[in-house]
């Protein structure tokens, strides 16, 4: 049941703040991940946000771009899958 309501609290947290703040702050923290040199770190969290957000459905192959990218360590690759969040 705890498991149920922290779920629950985290739903409704992530309704109060709009898309637009909430892919701008996860851009943020991924881009910073990226910054300190780790890409796989990068794009997991923002895939991982992405996929908390109600509002953030993201088709499975664009998360393959960012996959891709961590996996031959192209960095100006995981920017572009990183940025092109809208």
């Amino acid at each position: 049941m705890a498991s149920l309501d922290a779920g629950l609290a985290r739903v409704l947290t992530l309704s109060a703040v709009t898309r637009e703040q909430y892919v701008q702050r996860s851009k943020e923290k991924a881009l910073a991940l990226l910054r300190d040199g780790r890409i796989g770190e990068a794009v997991a969290s923002m895939m991982m946000d992405m996929r908390k957000h109600p509002d953030c459905g993201v088709p499975h192959e664009i998360h393959a771009i960012g996959i891709f990218a961590a996996e031959v360590g192209d960095v100006a690759l995981a920017r572009a899958y990183i940025d092109g969040f809208n």
